[in-house]
């Protein structure tokens, strides 16, 4: 019984959805209310539009030069961003992971 609940919810991992800033090929991986921004090396998850104080937590609504809205993973250094971003500290807004140049 142990056993074949452990499996169980080992199976059901995967369906807990991806993170803001996480590495995607499509929207269906990202989860529910996100999307999958190919643009951006190794895909990223995120959400937009947004707006100051609707992004999911550990993440922050991004405006860009083109004025488009982003939720963006938050960072303290880039040690907290995945590989090939960085975390952005000068942008105005809180600390985010953007893609490095």
């Amino acid at each position: 019984m142990r056993v074949s609940l452990l499996l169980l919810l080992f199976a059901l991992l995967p369906a807990c959805g991806s993170e803001v800033g996480d590495e995607c090929s499509s929207d269906s991986e990202c989860g529910n209310r996100r999307i999958c921004d190919r643009a951006s090396r190794g895909g990223y998850c995120t959400v937009s539009p947004c707006s100051p104080g609707s992004c999911p937590a550990n993440s922050v609504c991004v405006e860009f030069e083109n004025e488009a809205t982003y939720c963006m993973a938050l960072c303290d250094t880039s040690d907290d961003c995945r590989g090939g971003y960085t975390c952005d500290k000068e942008a105005g807004a809180a600390p985010f992971c953007r893609q490095a140049d």
